[in-house]
């Protein structure tokens, strides 16, 4: 059996905060860089709220806890693209794409995303419910990670 092995699954990571932010629980962010356009980023949903000033949590670590497995609500917008702007309905089993959020080199986090299905962005999970062209509505989404996905 193989020593080296250091987690048995990457559903939960602690990963390095971007400094001088604020990142709220129940936000998706990506982790990864899409360098030659090979898509390898992971997607997940911070699973506790980080204050940049006074955080809550242990402020001596400088880290956070990312959930990259299962489904969560997400506020999605019934966009096909955004310039021009171009609504698309969203129906249940369609691929739902982050556009986007700001790139953290540090961290190598990528926050403050925008969900649509516009295919220029960056493919984070499956839509489990419908979102009305040009609506923005919170629905589920399976993470890309997710054993299903």
């Amino acid at each position: 059996m193989a020593t080296n092995k250091s987690q048995e699954r990457y559903a939960t990571l602690s990963l390095l905060m971007p400094s001088g932010i604020t990142l709220n629980s129940n936000s998706l962010v990506l982790f990864g860089r899409n360098q030659g356009g090979r898509n390898h980023l992971m997607a997940g949903v911070l699973q506790e709220s980080q204050v940049a000033t006074n955080p809550p949590y242990d402020n001596n670590t400088g880290f956070l806890t990312v959930d990259f497995e299962g489904v969560y609500n997400l506020a999605v917008t019934g966009l096909a693209s955004k310039s021009p702007a171009a609504g698309a309905p969203i129906k249940p089993g369609d691929e739902v794409f982050a556009d986007g959020g700001t790139y953290d080199p540090v961290s190598g986090i990528t926050y403050n995303n925008s969900l649509d299905v516009d295919t220029g962005g960056t493919f984070i999970g499956i839509a489990l419910d419908p979102v009305a062209a040009g609506a923005t509505t919170t629905i589920r989404v399976m993470l890309k990670n997710s054993p299903c996905a």
